[in-house]
């Protein structure tokens, strides 16, 4: 996947928006994420911070077995990992 700034990964991870109901799409944004990492520059320890808990979220949150906490839980953190990445930084061009 080839994106050239953050904007794009932004509007990639808002497709995810559209379904916080089907099982799976938490570990594909976590793989997006993990294949982009490298490049993210974060303004403050602090926001570096919530965003790797939030990024590790994503795997337990496959664990839910309720559907509704699964939808709950995937919704909340993805919103936060957007609002971060908006403002964040690339190094450079993301491959």
């Amino acid at each position: 996947m080839s994106l050239k700034n953050s904007n794009e990964l932004s509007l990639i991870l808002q497709q995810y928006q559209l379904d916080y109901y089907t099982k799976g799409n938490a570990l594909k944004v976590h793989s997006i994420l993990t294949n982009v990492l490298p490049k993210i520059e974060f303004n403050d320890e602090r926001c570096l911070l919530e965003f790797q808990r939030r990024y590790e979220d994503l795997k337990s949150i496959e664990d839910v077995k309720d559907i509704n906490d699964y939808s709950k839980k995937f919704a909340e953190n993805l919103l936060k990992l957007i609002l971060l990445l908006t403002n964040s930084k690339f190094l450079s061009n993301i491959d």
